[in-house]
């Protein structure tokens, strides 16, 4: 199936589907060539619409207004212009109406709100109006939009070129019939000339971005395939190996007995390392699942029980509102600081029990780990790495950490706060 999503793509071969009978049939050349042609991105036509949007609303006021600090129109302009606003409004209200009920903006549905404004803009060159001599311009950043949006070079040429050819029929045929100044025939040469120009530099531009977007995500992906392949190697041999040295020290404890004070302590704190080094090898091991896809509540429910199961001391995750979706990237940072905020509980403070908290509200997120153990040291920011990286680690998502502390028993909090907007 990948092998022919791919030959798809690249226009090569023809696509197999399955009709609701269950057989196979093939998707037509043509077909695939036309999806080719209308390949684009919902993100970026939905980007470009939310801009284009309010661009056309601040022409039709600027219009308005014009008409109405001119009264003294003549009466075949006023209905022009009357009919241009009208008709303005009620395209760009449906279109905005439907970027705010959250619909997709889909290939079909750009590229016909598209061709209405080449329709809005020729027939104001063609009819009289005010702006009748400048209104073309408008072509420009519509034809751009399109080249933005649609990846397709042999597109952008066929749009180009229908609207190109629209604007110069429009413009010999109804321009000289309604008794306006038609420009000459270098001029129209001139402004058709610019719109392939404008055209194809913004294609050739947004291609290259473009490519430059695909290859970052294409090593993106093979970074965190590699991140899932550490993780199960990881849980598959040195997770296991770590954790029947720690069953194999247990129980020459056991056997040590009470006789052998010095042997006990060695093997005790031994047992500690271990335990230790099977906790820090959770953070990869868990990581993966990030990578896999889990929610970042699941992890960490997860990471919580897995710390409650190696260091015996309760561990409960608390979530607060439903999670959004999350970039990978902010799944992972964001456990990296409950990881180290759980390896200080386990190494320092002496705590009975910690509680993870995650509270997702509206316009962000907020992760606090409380012990109740001995607190912190005045100068605990100097010692070691690990407020050091936690703090890193929120201001990397443009989150603020910080951290609060009493006396012996008054336990320890560490916090931060995380936009949804970080990156």
């Amino acid at each position: 199936m990948r092998r022919m999503a791919r030959a798809a793509a690249a226009g090569t071969e023809p696509v197999d589907r399955l009709d609701l009978r269950g057989s196979v049939e093939p998707t037509p050349r043509f077909q695939v060539w036309i999806d080719d042609l209308l390949r684009c991105s919902p993100d970026e036509t939905y980007v470009i619409a939310r801009m284009s949007i309010w661009g056309r609303w601040i022409l039709w006021i600027a219009a308005l207004g014009y008409m109405l600090s001119h009264w003294d129109l003549t009466g075949d302009n006023q209905r022009a212009m009357i009919a241009l606003l009208v008709a303005m409004v009620v395209a760009n209200a449906g279109f905005h109406w439907r970027l705010l009920s959250s619909q997709p903006i889909t290939a079909r549905w750009f590229l016909g709100f598209s061709a209405l404004d080449a329709i809005i803009i020729i027939s104001a060159s063609s009819f009289p109006n005010p702006f009748q001599s400048i209104v073309y311009l408008g072509l420009f950043p519509a034809l751009a939009s399109v080249a933005v949006g649609f990846s397709s070079f042999t597109f952008c040429t066929i749009w180009t070129a229908l609207i190109a050819a629209a604007y110069v029929g429009t413009t010999l045929t109804f321009g000289s019939a309604s008794g306006l100044e038609s420009p000459d025939t270098h001029t129209l040469v001139a402004r058709v000339v610019m719109m392939f120009a404008v055209a194809f530099a913004v294609n050739m531009v947004t291609g290259y971005e473009r490519t430059g977007r695909l290859e970052a995500l294409e090593r993106e992906q093979a970074l965190q395939r590699e991140q899932i392949q550490l993780s199960q190697r990881i849980h598959d041999t040195s997770a296991q190996s770590a954790y029947m040295i720690g069953l194999g020290i247990d129980n020459a404890i056991a056997l040590a007995g009470e006789d052998h004070a010095e042997l006990r302590r060695t093997l005790t704190a031994t047992s500690e390392l271990s335990r230790t080094a099977m906790w820090e090898l959770r953070q990869p091991i868990n990581m993966g699942l990030i990578y896999e896809g889990q929610e970042l509540s699941q992890v960490l429910g997860a990471h919580a029980r897995t710390f409650t199961a190696i260091t015996s001391v309760p561990a409960e995750l608390v979530q607060i509102g439903e999670e959004p979706p999350l970039e990978p990237q902010v799944r992972a940072r964001i456990l990296s600081i409950a990881h180290n905020a759980l390896t200080n509980a386990h190494r320092h403070s002496g705590a009975s029990e910690v509680r993870v908290e995650i509270e997702f509200g509206r316009d962000g997120m907020c992760l606090s780990v409380t012990d109740d153990g001995v607190g912190l040291p005045e100068d605990y920011a100097e010692r070691g790495h690990g407020f050091r990286n936690m703090r890193a680690e929120a201001e990397r998502l443009g989150g603020v950490f910080s951290v609060e502390f009493g006396g012996p028993g008054d336990g320890t909090t560490v916090s931060c706060q995380i936009p949804y907007d970080s990156e």
